[in-house]
């Protein structure tokens, strides 16, 4: 509550101050909690070894969050000696459930298994894992897995995915994924990297409308132009959000965003009927 403001004023601090309680009393959240704040700077000063050290307390206790965590520190360090203990860290996690560490688990263990770190490259394994993860609602395995697929030739598969994990995912992964996908030749891939940011720039951000604007090749558009597609957004508000006729600059940019979905409505078409080559995306977050 006092880390997310919720239902209180947000104060950072104090809710360390609670979390050190419970990690001291050896409560496994309150070790993981803390071990956020110090990774994180919540209420305290970075400090990427204690961390690691209070990760470990709770990976210790089994704790799946702890697990993950641990296996992420190891790995931002870069030592590859530490790779094997990430690695069984994973694992360990992503045998133990389906709560969104398990699922953050499967994907880092398929990322292992992927690209034969600390084990030799196991393509069946790592599929196997994504899929799991992806079928359970995991957006980077679902990006990962599409990455496969595709690599595989499968495209179809491929798409399928993508547009599960920019339909379903929140704004902060598509603005992620996005420049993953439009940096590719390949227009199947550009068209879902177009789709989220066409999904951010909904909310009416002037940034992320640019952003989408940019993307099109085409950062501008007539007065008359704004004002046709502003049109749609003028309907009495029933979501129990305020009438956007009170903000006009959302009012504007959600319809700069409909005015340029409309521009590429076509293209989309045509390019879902194209058929992509096998080179696979980038990677995505462990």
């Amino acid at each position: 509550m006092l880390l997310d403001g919720t239902r209180v004023a947000r104060d950072p601090a104090a809710a360390f101050v609670w979390f050190e309680r419970a990690a001291q009393s050896g409560d496994p959240d309150g070790q993981n909690m803390v071990g956020r704040c110090y990774e994180q700077g919540w209420g305290v000063e970075p400090d990427p070894k204690l961390a690691t050290e209070f990760f470990e307390l709770a990976a210790a206790a089994c704790h799946v969050w702890g697990q993950v965590n641990l296996g992420q520190m190891l790995m931002r360090g870069g030592n590859p000696a530490d790779r094997p203990r990430s690695f069984e860290l994973f694992r360990a996690a992503a045998e133990g459930g389906t709560s969104k560490a398990n699922l953050k688990a499967m994907n880092s263990l398929a990322r292992f298994l992927e690209e034969g770190w600390a084990v030799p490259a196991n393509p069946r394994g790592a599929l196997y894992w994504y899929s799991r993860a992806a079928a359970l609602g995991d957006h980077w395995a679902q990006y990962n897995l599409a990455t496969i697929l595709h690599a595989r030739g499968d495209f179809a598969g491929a798409d399928v995915w993508l547009e599960r994990a920019v339909s379903g995912s929140d704004n902060g992964f598509r603005r992620r994924i996005a420049p993953l996908l439009l940096a590719r030749g390949e227009l199947a891939l550009r068209r879902h990297g177009l789709e989220a940011l066409r999904r951010v720039a909904a909310s009416g951000s002037p940034a992320d409308v640019q952003a989408y604007a940019s993307a099109l090749g085409d950062s501008s558009a007539t007065p008359s132009d704004l004002e046709d597609a502003r049109r749609p957004s003028e309907l009495p508000a029933t979501d129990g959000r305020p009438d956007s006729r009170s903000c006009p600059e959302a009012s504007i940019g959600r319809g700069l965003v409909g005015y340029l979905g409309g521009r590429i409505a076509a293209m989309s078409r045509r390019i879902a009927r194209i058929s992509d080559s096998t080179s696979s995306c980038s990677k995505g977050a462990l």
